[in-house]
């Protein structure tokens, strides 16, 4: 039997950590990264962290000016003009993400204000929170789906996926509310740049084309009130936000959020109506009658 000696150990000890460098450093190993998990319990795209993919999708829509800097137009019933064109002016407030804690003050506030709004809601599994999809319809309100998972990695892997993740939460709201959805929301918006990791680069036009065909109507929004650039944004943030964004356009959808930690949505949400009211704003309802802004005009 062969004994080696200390210095041939020490040499071999040297030998196995250079080759272990050296293939660190072609390879870029490194400490495998914590798995998070979104406020809503879904799992974001790989290499993407903190609190949630639309606050970070959003957030970086607004960093450029809002949509001055993207190249999508106003398609659907009212041609382009309408935005900025003589007529009525009518106010979508929608809200998206819920239902959650912060829903029933929303609620009572627009009890209170006498107007009508949109919400684009998610799957939820309490039913606490699942009781307000009923509530929604009840008190006069138009429901749309934003999908029962809210999960970009996999509603965006393929067209299938976003299909039945749509279809999940309709017979949820069919079997709670007594409503089917025929408009929807693309959590993040119709032109996401996250889609593109889950299911190439196309993959949004897919999914436009494919739900338009099959009946649905997709909305975007044209005024934001930025409440997702931050976890909590300060509630005259959001006020300006509505104002500036509002300015020189008859038709507006309003994008707003319906979640636990949106508490200064709420706070605003009086003054931003009363601000609107001020401004000859009706308030109505999306449907697929209404006027429509997307982002990204699906292919015929």
């Amino acid at each position: 039997m062969m004994f080696m000696s200390l210095k041939d150990r020490k040499e071999i000890s040297i030998f196995c950590c250079l080759v272990w460098f050296t293939l660190c450093v072609l390879t870029g190993c490194s400490p495998e990264k914590e798995e998070v998990h979104t406020s809503a319990g879904q799992k974001p795209i790989a290499g993407k962290s903190s609190y949630g993919e639309e606050e970070r999708v959003l957030s970086g829509f607004q960093m450029i000016g809002e949509y001055a800097a993207k190249p999508y137009a106003i398609v659907g019933t009212n041609p382009p003009s309408s935005e900025r064109g003589s007529g009525k002016k009518k106010a979508y407030l929608t809200f998206d993400d819920g239902p959650s804690r912060q829903t029933k003050h929303i609620l009572r506030i627009l009890r209170e204000k006498g107007i009508k709004a949109t919400f684009f809601v998610t799957g939820k599994s309490s039913p606490e929170l699942q009781a307000y999809y009923k509530l929604i319809v009840n008190e006069g309100h138009s429901l749309g789906n934003h999908t029962y998972s809210h999960n970009y990695g996999y509603i965006y892997s393929s067209v299938k996926a976003y299909r039945k993740d749509t279809e999940k939460l309709n017979d949820l709201l069919a079997r709670i509310a007594g409503v089917r959805p025929d408009i929807f929301r693309f959590p993040g918006g119709s032109d996401n740049h996250l889609s593109r990791k889950a299911g190439g680069r196309h993959i949004m036009a897919k999914i436009a084309r494919e739900m338009t065909n099959i009946g649905y109507r997709y909305f975007d929004w044209n005024v934001s009130s930025t409440d997702a650039a931050a976890v909590t944004l300060p509630k005259q943030n959001i006020l300006a936000s509505v104002r500036s964004n509002s300015l020189g356009k008859n038709q507006i959808i309003v994008l707003m959020h319906d979640e636990d930690h949106k508490t200064t949505t709420v706070e605003a949400l009086p003054d931003a109506i009363d601000w609107l009211k001020k401004q000859g704003y009706q308030f109505e309802t999306l449907s697929k009658s209404s006027f429509v802004f997307q982002f990204l005009h699906p292919p015929g």
